[in-house]
């Protein structure tokens, strides 16, 4: 394996670690509103995840 592949395979690995723990953080945001009595139907929920993931793209 080049260097170049190492550094785009290393990249890739860096950014699907960011989006999935940004992903979390956001999972654990509608824990703690649930939690708070702030709940948010299915479709308001993922509406909400999609428009924080591409504000953070």
């Amino acid at each position: 394996m080049s260097d170049m592949e190492v550094a785009v395979k290393t990249t890739d690995e860096v950014n699907e670690k960011i989006a999935m723990e940004t992903l979390f953080s956001y999972l654990d945001k509608g824990i703690d509103d649930m939690e708070a009595g702030r709940m948010h139907t299915v479709d308001e929920a993922f509406q909400i995840i999609r428009e924080r993931m591409n504000n953070e793209l």
